[in-house]
């Protein structure tokens, strides 16, 4: 079988676990179309390959993920309820099949993981984070509404810490986002890889069948609904983008300037 090359991430098989790295160092690791695809495209490569028992996610250089690409977020402005509709079930159906993907998937978080790329974490089954990482979800800041995510983000730290969260567009250190529940564990700063050996190497004594059962339980007691509410999120982001704030929000972001909210 011919192995996959992608222009966005990186990856290697080793000791029967899937290392994959974002890599956009430059940008900091932030999402645009090409690693929405690629993450999507990857995870479903791997998705039936029994010759690994888990995946690993983390970035390079000294973000995990910064969110969406300023590119990406230029394109948004004078896209129309439709495309927004399609570019918002293209963000859903990779955040869904890494969610879906039958085993289990650790975070490794080596810096600020912030929008987007923290619902990327919250779609992985464990997250580890070292001590310089930050999390947040500042949509709100530029007119944005954090739809597809708070699907997950309620799933992971339930309704009332993400109220206090998306409403504030706060952002929160290691330590807060370990009270909060947001992640497992915090490790000092070059220890992520020793901690994932360690997790990776419990999971390998374990039963595979009986892992891939376990996971597809905890799955189908909210999958669903997640599912379904995934499916409404679509059309509340690609309605929330067409208001004057999310156009204001984003132009004043762009332009490096404060948001002018003429409601208030």
């Amino acid at each position: 079988m011919t192995m996959p090359e992608y222009s966005t991430l990186l990856f290697k098989v080793e000791n029967k676990v899937l290392h994959i790295t974002l890599n956009r160092p430059e940008k900091r690791n932030a999402l645009n179309e090409l690693m929405i695809k690629e993450l999507r495209d990857i995870f479903l490569y791997f998705k039936d390959n029994d010759d690994i028992i888990g995946v690993s996610v983390t970035g390079s250089g000294e973000s995990f993920c910064a969110g969406a690409d300023l590119s990406y977020l230029q394109s948004l402005i004078d896209k129309s309820y439709e495309e927004n509709l399609k570019d918002s079930i293209n963000l859903k159906e990779m955040y869904w099949t890494i969610y879906n993907f039958p085993k289990p998937t650790v975070g490794l978080i080596n810096g600020p993981a912030v929008a987007g790329g923290c619902g990327l974490m919250t779609v992985l089954d464990i997250a580890i984070a070292s001590k310089n990482a930050i999390f947040g979800y500042p949509e709100v800041k530029i007119g944005f509404v954090a739809s597809l995510v708070s699907v997950f983000l309620i799933e992971t730290i339930g309704l009332a810490q993400t109220r206090k969260m998306l409403f504030t567009g706060e952002l929160i250190d290691a330590a807060e986002a370990e009270k909060r529940g947001l992640i497992h564990q915090i490790v000092e700063e070059g220890e992520l890889a020793t901690v994932s050996k360690e997790i990776f190497s419990q999971i390998r004594k374990n039963s595979p069948q009986a892992i891939k059962q376990t996971k597809k339980l905890l799955h189908d007691h909210q999958g669903g609904m997640i599912e379904k509410r995934l499916e409404q999120a679509c059309h509340f982001n690609a309605e929330s983008r067409q208001t004057s704030d999310f156009k204001e929000g984003l132009q004043s972001f762009l332009e490096k300037r404060k948001p002018n909210w003429g409601n208030i």
